[in-house]
């Protein structure tokens, strides 16, 4: 009887963590572009390719420069609105396009 309760536990919280996020429109994404335009004062970054890309902490982009190659890794959030977890400059050692197919 207690392992029948704890399968059916486990089996009722894989499911609300499943329709979960099945019910939001939130992912996360990882890119690699080159910056267009920068405005400071709203923490605000666009991509050449017109992704906008928005940060609660204004020294992620200190050393950050419109026309430089970066990586982004950012959360696409129910609003549309992409709020950075990271951004960093590409260098000739990074990895851009990585995947099983790549080279090919």
């Amino acid at each position: 009887m207690r392992s029948q309760v704890i399968v059916a536990t486990m089996a009722l919280g894989v499911a609300m963590s499943f329709g979960h996020a099945m019910a939001t429109d939130e992912y996360g994404a990882r890119e690699v572009g080159t910056v267009r335009f920068i405005d400071r004062d709203l923490k605000l970054i666009q991509l050449q390719d017109g992704t906008e890309l928005r940060t609660t902490d204004p020294r992620m982009l200190r050393n950050i420069r419109e026309g430089m190659r970066v990586v982004v890794d950012f959360v696409h959030d129910e609003e549309g609105k992409n709020e950075l977890n990271s951004i960093a400059p590409v260098g000739a050692d990074t990895q851009t396009d990585v995947g099983p197919t790549a080279g090919q």
